[in-house]
């Protein structure tokens, strides 16, 4: 056995010489024989076909009737149709991939072709990010890491370091992606260069409105998932905000798996025990310093204690006798990698919890690839479904740690200041970027999207709403923005098909071939094209919000009174952001059925005119632009609009239109998305009108207009549930 390495913190920033020293060798060149034809997509590799059939789902192998006979026989299976039914659940956290990088072409989705986006003041939305380099417009989009004929896999980390990350925040506006993290940050990946992640996906749940809890690297972000929080109060090590140095006890407050160690919950850390974190050909070995209870010194207790009761906190969480064993050389075998996890599915001794955690080469974090990772995860899941009564009873989170240096273009959730818990120094603790979060199970098959805001922490309140055992770290805020991830699932219709997934060992063939390639590049000048998405339907989980906001104007004062309402049964975090005059900077907003918010702009401060924007989670937009024409001024038209959200079969956006002028207006209005409806409505002096609004699927996003002379434009966009 060899002794504890002592490794310094992962890098956070993007110096060439942190980088280059940290992650030079971590992957092994390749051998001739290994090399894929240049121009060969991987979906080509692997015989994927694309997302046609994802509206009805794409179930294979058990037919669907047979999948409905069984759903069809739960109480002759023992099942109650609940979570109880769940008896075992696999945690597996890979590294450093945002949502876009990854899903942003995906269908169905908040991807590339979201209209509901983040828009500044100048015209642009955030896909359009500020580029000095640029002569062609000085804004970078997104583009395509084309694996097929450039080193894409392969390409270099970025930096996700705390300062880096809100610097790219810059108050709430994300607008400054390319220089907190450069070019490469635009960058992102398609169904020809990662079809397994998208068919994971087609095949199951995945959630689009799921972030990082923190703006920040790689450990902090690990131990929320672990222990709640980065900032317990009072606590020795809080907050925690960069990577310490890897298997040395920094952190002393509680951890999530210690209350499931008392509450008598069988829990076990599934990492290889070779090198801890290695380099080169061991870069396959060890857990690369990513399984944070090293990091706490609870288990460094436990691993000192001569009580076997208490050195088995130690032993589940990982610690293995506080060694590392020496290299095998086995690291590029997975099922070496892998067998202790393989072993107990076979098994039948899989705990109720498992935490997996991967090597550096096989966790995704750049310049590990992708390919990689897809080959670990399909191992990880093959070892579940190949055992029937496991399969039947599991079910299987894959998330990231964080985004490394990659953009996304969702506003995340944003705490008011001196939220306790939420802010150091000053600065927000999160949320952090949207990342992918799969959720694989029985109750969770059929290409699904949940659109629900979700963090690491609801990862930890899935596990309490399934088990009862409560953490005490999560902050309160975090409580109510973050969903527990139970609207993923249907416990009722579970649907047992395994689905058919190629064999992904040669996706590893083609990532070492890749570093023959060149490496990636942004777009020349004059070649930029915005990505879009796939097209392709893709069915939504019913989410617990019922949002809307509207505006007063008082033209005695020239204040602009927004009220926002939410009469769902989880909060929202909503933000404002002024489109004219004053500084582009989110003010954040807390809103629940029992807490409705205001916000209060004065229009006299600028010279009449007012124009601000309002976000929300699943595509909720408002904005609201005019001028305050003075009360004195009753002979023209003054307009005005207002929303109501209409529930249940009929649901609809009831557009109340309103005139409260003397002169004859002309309202227009016209589908912004979902549909090409357009409309002209005349309204008298002194009178309303009503309108209800042509919802697709629940959504709607409309722009009103008057032809008033005095810039009003108004837009209503969101979902009605």
């Amino acid at each position: 056995m060899s002794s504890t390495p002592s490794n310094p913190g992962k890098p956070e920033t993007s110096s060439p010489e942190a980088q280059a020293e940290y992650y030079a060798n971590r992957v092994a060149e390749p051998d001739a024989e290994t090399r894929v034809p240049r121009g060969m997509s991987r979906r080509a590799l692997l015989g994927v076909s694309g997302a046609a059939a994802v509206a009805g789902g794409l179930a294979s192998g058990i037919g669907r009737s047979d999948a409905r006979a069984m759903a069809d026989t739960l109480g002759g299976r023992g099942l109650t149709g609940s979570i109880t039914d769940v008896k075992h659940v696999v945690i597996l956290m890979q590294e450093n991939r945002s949502f876009d990088h990854y899903y942003g072409t995906l269908p169905g989705v908040r991807g590339f072709s979201d209209k509901q986006a983040l828009e500044y003041p100048d015209g642009t939305t955030i896909f359009q990010q500020p580029d000095a380099s640029r002569t062609d417009g000085g804004r970078l989009l997104p583009f395509r890491l084309d694996s097929a004929n450039f080193n894409a896999q392969n390409a270099d980390g970025l930096d996700h370091s705390w300062n880096g990350g809100h610097a790219a925040w810059n108050k709430g506006g994300w607008n400054r992606w390319v220089g907190a993290k450069g070019e490469q940050t635009m960058g992102h990946f398609t169904r020809d260069d990662i079809p397994f992640h998208f068919q994971l996906a087609d095949e199951f749940t995945i959630c689009d409105n799921y972030f990082c809890s923190m703006i920040g690297p790689t450990t902090p972000n690990r131990i929320f998932q672990w222990s709640g929080t980065n900032n317990a109060p009072g606590a020795v090590g809080a907050p925690a905000i960069d990577n310490p140095a890897d298997y040395n006890p920094v952190y002393h407050w509680s951890t999530y798996p210690e209350q499931l160690e008392k509450a008598g919950i069988t829990w076990a850390t599934f990492a290889n025990d070779e090198v801890g974190d290695g380099g080169g050909p061991d870069g396959y070995l060890g857990d690369y310093g990513d399984n944070p209870l090293w990091l706490f010194q609870a288990y460094h207790d436990a691993l000192a204690s001569t009580d076997p009761q208490v050195q088995r906190l130690a032993e589940r969480g990982g610690l293995h006798g506080g060694t590392w064993k020496p290299s095998t050389g086995l690291g590029k075998q997975i099922h070496h990698v892998l067998a202790d996890f393989e072993a107990a599915c076979d098994n039948g001794t899989l705990p109720q919890v498992s935490y997996v955690v991967a090597p550096y080469g096989w966790s995704e974090h750049p310049a590990a690839s992708p390919d990689y990772g897809a080959h670990y995860q399909n191992t990880v899941l093959q070892a579940v479904f190949r055992n029937p009564a496991l399969w039947e009873s599991t079910v299987v989170l894959i998330n990231y740690d964080e985004n490394d240096g990659y953009f996304d273009h969702v506003v995340p959730p944003l705490a008011e200041p001196g939220t306790p818990q939420e802010y150091v120094d000053g600065l927000p603790v999160g949320y952090g970027t949207r990342v992918p979060m799969t959720v694989v199970s029985p109750w969770s098959r059929g290409g699904w999207v949940d659109s629900q805001v979700f963090d690491h922490t609801s990862v930890i309140r899935f596990l309490e709403a399934w088990t009862g055992v409560r953490d005490h770290n999560i902050s309160a805020w975090r409580r109510q923005i973050s969903g527990d991830l139970t609207s993923c699932f249907d416990f009722a219709h579970p649907d047992f098909s395994i689905p058919r997934i190629p064999d992904t060992a040669p996706l590893l063939l083609a990532a070492d071939a890749d570093s023959l390639k060149p490496p990636v590049q942004a777009p020349a000048i004059g070649a930029q094209v915005m990505m879009q998405q796939e097209k392709a339907a893709r069915r939504h989980r019913p989410i617990p919000y019922q949002q809307n906001a509207n505006v007063a104007v008082d033209r005695t004062t020239g204040r602009i009174s927004l009220a926002m309402v939410n009469t769902g049964t989880a909060a929202v975090s909503m933000s404002v952001y002024p489109n004219i005059r004053l500084p582009f900077q989110a003010t954040p907003f807390t809103v629940s059925a029992a807490a409705p918010k205001s916000y209060l702009w004065d229009a006299s401060q600028t010279d009449g005119q007012y124009d601000f924007s309002v976000y929300g989670p699943n595509r909720f937009l408002r904005r609201f632009a005019g001028t305050v024409v003075q009360g004195r001024h009753q002979d023209v038209g003054l307009p005005s609009v207002t929303a109501e959200i209409v529930s249940g079969r009929q649901r609809t956006v009831r557009l109340a239109l309103h005139n409260d002028g003397a002169a004859d207006i002309r309202f227009t209005l016209v589908a912004n998305d979902f549909s090409t409806v357009h409309k002209d409505v005349w309204v008298s002096g002194h009178a309303t009108r009503q309108v209800d609004w042509e919802l697709v699927d629940g959504y709607y996003d409309v722009v009103v207009t008057a032809n008033t002379g005095t810039g009003f434009r108004y837009r209503f966009a969101g979902h009605v549930e």
